[in-house]
């Protein structure tokens, strides 16, 4: 039986395995060090460079004077949010209509910042969406449940969803074997790291941030000095700030050590797999989440999407498949190591994509389906949260130290208003601190962070205490 770590997370292994995503990286951001030296003092440290901390930056940014300086272990971006799937879609039907209207935010926010400054990232928002497949009849009676009561409770939201469940239109999505679908109009698939790089390297350019990568932050100490600071302690010295921002997820509890047990890291698996001839002259029109089963041949957690095919139709249009978590060891549950991939996860990965989903549509043919060629397969690390729901705010009883992460491995539709949230707690912190009358704001005309999310200790001691949220064990959990 899956069993919880009982230790904090160790820091992200020196020796990733190689992700798809970072295979190009950044030449500007490579082993970047805006500063020869580590800075000795800064208003504000960000750790963490993926897509929490860029935003925060960003934000934080947006208020002149402020320094602030960005530590990352490993080269940038190089965890959580460069090794994904590729995905952006808010889940509109299986959470809270406020939890998922904050997740359309954030949505619209990351589709409006690329297309402003029309970012290379492989952006794409589908007209046809995403599809959750489900391949159980008890799976699919739940998301008809919760599709019906978003219909009754929040109509406007209910609007984007369809449920399918003739065989013909199962066809049409290229799954004729799964029991029902759900699809949603809302979704977008991209490059992450690529979003990530611009945002960090405009920053660096106009020097609004101070990016020292290849330097691990071993512990947080307060300093008993003057201004209540805290000394951000790495393997090259030690950085006095006036606030620090984790931006560390699924390593959070190396950190933070209460919070073990409450944000888990899980290693997840991903794959570039080739994909047949046939969706290379045809790609796919959907992404795609495969939902649950009792067959143990298939993917109980898959998620799927296809890159672009080349003009000429000879390259590109890899099928950027992960999941397999059902099959890995102690269901990668603990596991903060991506410096290896989980190989019977991985093999499954391989041989499992082309039963669920079938390019010519009849049924028939997944009995057979060959195996794919993988051009790379990786692993990358999740913060899976207790009770199902990010932490965002300053940690109790350590004033000046803010958190968001725990996105249980959904953090493309949550990070970018969670860390903007983040940051105006910031910045109304530093102007209380010179006097100024700030409004600590969970709102603004475009987003609210759901009550749900917020730090307290009222909250920390509640889920300690309760059962961890179905989803850490059940990988096939809608």
């Amino acid at each position: 039986m899956a069993t919880l770590p009982g230790k904090p997370a160790n820091l992200p292994s020196p020796n990733p395995t190689n992700s798809f995503w970072l295979r190009s990286p950044s030449p500007f951001l490579l082993h970047h060090r805006s500063t020869p030296e580590l800075p000795s003092a800064a208003d504000v440290v960000i750790v963490g460079s993926g897509i929490t901390g860029a935003f925060c930056a960003k934000y934080l940014a947006e208020s002149a004077g402020l320094t602030v300086v960005m530590v990352e272990a490993r080269e940038a971006c190089w965890g959580a949010t460069g090794r994904n799937g590729g995905h952006c879609k808010p889940h509109l039907f299986q959470t809270a209509p406020d939890v998922a209207k904050f997740e359309l935010c954030n949505y619209r926010n990351i589709a409006e910042l690329i297309t402003h400054h029309h970012i290379d990232c492989e952006y794409q928002q589908l007209s046809r969406g995403t599809c959750f497949t489900f391949n159980s009849t008890d799976d699919f009676i739940e998301a008809q449940k919760l599709v019906r009561a978003l219909q009754s409770s929040d109509p406007e939201l209910a609007q984007y969803i369809t449920v399918v469940e003739d065989k013909a239109s199962l066809a049409d999505l290229l799954i004729p074997n799964a029991v029902g679908a759900v699809t949603q109009v809302i979704a977008a698939k991209l490059w992450p790291y690529k979003l990530v790089a611009w945002i960090l390297e405009s920053l660096i350019k106009v020097s609004r941030l101070n990016l020292q990568t290849k330097t691990p932050v071993l512990s947080l100490k307060l300093n008993g000095g003057a201004g209540n600071q805290w000394d951000v302690c790495t393997d090259r010295g030690t950085i006095a700030a006036k606030r620090v921002v984790l931006a560390t997820n699924g390593y959070t509890s190396h950190l933070l050590p209460e919070f073990t047990g409450l944000i888990i890291p899980i290693r997840g698996e991903m794959s570039a797999l080739k994909p047949p001839a046939i969706l290379r002259g045809r790609p796919l029109t959907h992404t795609y989440g495969f939902i649950g089963g009792d067959d143990r041949e298939y993917i109980h957690d898959g998620y799927l999407i296809q890159r672009p095919v080349d003009p000429t139709g000879s390259s590109g249009g890899h099928m950027m498949f992960g999941g397999g978590r059902s099959f890995a060891k102690n269901k990668g549950i603990g596991v903060d190591d991506d410096s290896e991939v989980d190989e019977l996860s991985a093999e499954r990965l391989r041989t499992g994509l082309l039963k669920h989903l079938v390019p010519s549509g009849n049924g028939d043919d997944a009995k057979h389906a060959p195996p794919l060629e993988a051009e790379n397969e990786w692993s990358g690390i999740m913060g899976f949260s207790r009770d199902g729901c990010p932490w965002v705010g300053e940690v109790p009883g350590k004033k000046g130290i803010y958190l968001s992460g725990g996105y249980t491995g959904h953090g493309m539709p949550n990070a970018s208003l969670s860390a903007r949230y983040v940051a105006q707690l910031v910045l109304a912190a530093d102007e209380h601190s010179q006097g100024g009358k700030v409004e600590t704001r969970s709102s603004d005309q475009r987003f609210t962070i759901p009550e749900a999310y917020m730090i307290s200790e009222a909250r920390m001691e509640r889920v300690n205490g309760q059962a961890p949220h179905p989803a850490i064990f059940d990988p096939g959990l809608l």
